[in-house]
């Protein structure tokens, strides 16, 4: 993990913009579908930090998440 990269998203709007989305309609509460996200390169190792809660409901996601605090 010494190459994954951090971004620290501090806000909806932030994580709106990072992935490049359309601007939020409210800047507290989102639904976003996951097929709308352009996709960062496969060879890039992220990891994504959110100072807000998420709730994520994932169906034949291939990618690997964790949560909380599990070795950043």
């Amino acid at each position: 993990m010494a190459n994954t990269q951090l971004h620290r998203i501090k806000t909806i709007s932030e994580y709106h913009q990072v992935m490049e989305l359309p601007k939020p309609e409210h800047p507290l509460i989102s639904v976003i579908n996951f097929e709308s996200i352009k996709h960062l390169p496969y060879n890039e190792s992220i990891s994504l930090v959110f100072n807000f809660y998420s709730i994520s409901l994932k169906r034949n996601f291939n990618a690997r998440m964790r949560y909380g605090q599990q070795g950043i």
